[in-house]
């Protein structure tokens, strides 16, 4: 959960998707998921909150990849990731839109 001065606003998950998820880029994987209140965004605590639970992961889980998914449409969803040390694997259509499809694993982080 992301609070702000006793609110929530907003929450970053982690999730191991099952075998049969329906992006199967992601299926069996740990995705990374995160969503924001309108108030939260443009200020840094989506790439705060993101990176303190990527570092835990790192910790709690050595050398095991995250998974991203997002509309590549959306432009602030594509700075998070990459500010998070994402890299694109692949791009494809679901949804009625273009989805972009990226991986992060400690290694590939500078932080």
């Amino acid at each position: 959960m992301i609070d702000l001065d006793g609110a929530m606003v907003g929450i970053v998950q982690l999730e191991r998707r099952d075998v049969d998820y329906e992006v199967s880029q992601a299926a069996g994987r740990v995705d990374l998921g995160y969503l924001l209140l309108p108030q939260a965004w443009r200020r840094g605590y989506a790439t705060e909150a993101c990176g303190a639970v990527l570092n835990w992961f790192a910790g709690a889980l050595p050398g095991e990849a995250v998974v991203l998914t997002t509309q590549a449409a959306n432009v602030p969803s594509m700075r998070l990731a990459a500010r998070l040390g994402f890299v694109e694997v692949e791009r494809f259509e679901a949804y009625g839109a273009e989805q972009w499809f990226g991986t992060w694993t400690p290694a590939a982080t500078t932080s």
